[in-house]
């Protein structure tokens, strides 16, 4: 019996021999522009579910609530004057009084999303290596966006109203994008390509 290579249909090659025929007369400069392309066009494509959430109005209200019980935590070992009903903190300063609601805004559901999907759209990392920065950098999110709200009602308390814009707004919002692209940053450099995780 005469054995017949098996010849595949061009609708039927893999997607990374497609794309080896595609880059084969590349130089080095247009291979990174490709790279390039096809990171922002998948980290494009992964920004589809954060409008789909929009859309749906979903609340995250688990998420929610669990960092207002770890934030509530926090505050009474910061030793915060405070009163919580259900996901709202309502602290009282001299200069007036604060009621700020933890909202789905507030979960860091978006720095969740923003690290995923920069990790996922990362090329030539294996699947291990792209588990790990995730398994990883979630925890570390939800402790920095615990912190963020914490150190935001604590300064409130401390300091007045007049800080909560400042702190809450401007510190901690750039903080949270710089944290997100340290986290992939340091991600890249010790996991990605590490041939430990490769």
């Amino acid at each position: 019996m005469k054995k017949h290579k098996n010849k595949r249909s061009w609708l039927k090659k893999d997607i990374r021999l497609i794309e080896k025929d595609i880059i084969k007369n590349f130089t080095k400069n247009q291979i990174r522009m490709w790279d390039t392309l096809i990171f922002l066009t998948t980290f494009t494509l992964l920004a589809i579910p954060l409008h789909l959430i929009v859309w749906t109005g979903y609340d995250f209200n688990l998420i929610c609530t669990i960092t207002s019980d770890a934030t509530e935590k926090v505050l009474i070992a910061l030793g915060t004057d405070f009163f919580r009903i259900e996901n709202m903190f309502i602290i009282s300063t001299e200069s007036g009084t604060l009621a700020a609601d933890v909202v789905k805004d507030c979960s860091g559901w978006k720095s969740f999303l923003a690290i995923f999907s920069l990790i996922i759209a990362t090329r030539r990392s294996s699947i291990k290596a792209k588990l790990i920065g995730i398994g990883l950098s979630i925890p570390i999110i939800f402790i920095v966006n615990v912190a963020r709200l914490a150190t935001t009602f604590h300064l409130t308390y401390t300091y007045g109203l007049s800080i909560f814009d400042f702190t809450h707004n401007l510190l901690w919002q750039g903080g949270l994008i710089i944290m997100v692209l340290a986290i992939w940053i340091t991600w890249l450099n010790k996991i990605a390509f590490s041939k430990t995780y490769i």
